[in-house]
């Protein structure tokens, strides 16, 4: 069964799974001394192992550890994955949203919504009262000072 998204998986995700298991079994890896025997021209193998590192580095399962990003260093979240299946068990996982540890109910996000929509406007409106009582008593004090005298007497 686990096999499964083995076979689905590209060659990067493959050799990402090899990268984080290998960063958890001994930190930092050098990223370029990795045996990977599959892969036979030089060349393509730094291509391969760059790509897959980038790959774990933008998932927040490793870091890079030094300035030349040649040394990778698992984090607290790599080395959860790597216990709990690896990065294959990372890719099949379902996303949660950002922000929250549980998925929303689309009746409360639309619900959300519209209460975020009635706030807008309840502020809008209430700013254009406000500017709208500005106005009215700026004209109440150029009325009092120009025709002032006549109203008082």
């Amino acid at each position: 069964m686990d096999n499964e998204p083995a076979a689905a998986a590209t060659s990067h995700d493959l050799v990402a799974a090899r990268l984080l298991d290998a960063a958890y079994a001994r930190a930092p890896l050098a990223l370029f001394d990795f045996p990977l025997a599959d892969v036979e021209p030089e060349k393509d193998r730094l291509a391969v192992l760059k790509v897959a590192a980038d790959l774990l580095v933008k998932a927040r399962l490793a870091k890079f550890d030094d300035e030349g990003r040649t040394s990778l260093l698992i984090t607290n979240a790599g080395r959860y994955w790597a216990l709990h299946g690896g990065y294959l068990a990372f890719l099949k996982e379902e996303p949660i949203a950002m922000g929250s540890g549980r998925g929303r109910n689309p009746e409360m996000e639309a619900l959300r919504s519209e209460y975020m929509r009635l706030r807008l406007n309840t502020f809008w409106w209430s700013f254009g009262l406000s500017v709208a009582g500005f106005v009215l008593s700026i004209v109440s004090v150029i009325i009092a000072i120009f025709f002032g005298d006549r109203l008082l007497r």
